[in-house]
């Protein structure tokens, strides 16, 4: 599965006159936050690759105005092609009373709530976030410091890849694009990255165990 992630900045690329051309053989697009919905809603037009979100922390008026043709992964589990996709958007709280902000703890909360349906699902493949885990290509600064217990997640439950955002491409001439966590490759989408999901021959089958189908994939309620 070749999967196109974005981030963050518009891909000049992506929004312009050579769109289709660029997403030509993309099956998959994910978008780990911080996006113009206007800008998703285009790409739908020139592909018939799913495009599937988190919302970044500045992504509050996607409530208004969400993604036309797009489907939220934040908080959930959508299944696409028989691969399951993780959301957790939002970043480390930064300033008080801001919607897509939490708490470690807040975080932490979020994903234990969800431990009933990672259970029927038997897993995830792909953890598709706004931030970064603690340590691993976040930053001392509040506003762009990861979750330390997006690592314990990943441990636990060995997906085949994160996807991230919130740091971006061009905040450092170090910028480094590709990360690993206890075995796990951890990609920064920053404005945009192409990739082919990776193999885990420990990989359990998919659980369709209350999973309601959609047009373009199924999601667990």
């Amino acid at each position: 599965m070749r999967i196109l992630a974005i981030s963050d900045e518009p891909s000049p690329r992506l929004w312009g006159e050579h769109c289709r051309e660029a997403l030509s053989g993309v099956d998959l697009i994910l978008s780990a936050g911080d996006l113009p919905s206007s800008y998703l809603s285009y790409l739908t037009c020139f592909t018939s690759a799913p495009v599937i979100y988190v919302h970044g922390n500045h992504d509050d008026r996607y409530r208004e105005k969400p993604p036309e043709g797009c489907l939220c992964a934040d908080g959930k589990i959508v299944m696409i092609k028989g691969v399951r996709i993780l959301g957790l958007g939002g970043c480390y709280r930064y300033r008080p009373d801001c919607v897509n902000m939490y708490t470690e703890k807040e975080m932490a909360a979020r994903i234990a709530s969800l431990r009933g349906k990672l259970r029927a699902t038997g897993g995830f493949d792909i953890l598709l976030t706004h931030s970064p885990i603690r340590g691993v290509g976040d930053e001392d600064h509040p506003s762009h410091r990861g979750f330390e217990c997006f690592g314990p997640l990943l441990e636990r439950y060995r997906p085949a890849v994160m996807v991230h955002g919130h740091v971006h491409q061009s905040y450092s001439a170090f910028f480094v694009r590709e990360r690993e966590y206890s075995g796990v490759p951890v990609i920064n989408a920053s404005t945009s990255f192409e990739f082919d999901l990776p193999e885990t021959p420990d990989r359990r089958e998919p659980s369709f165990r209350g999973m309601r189908i959609l047009k373009k994939a199924s999601r667990f309620e």
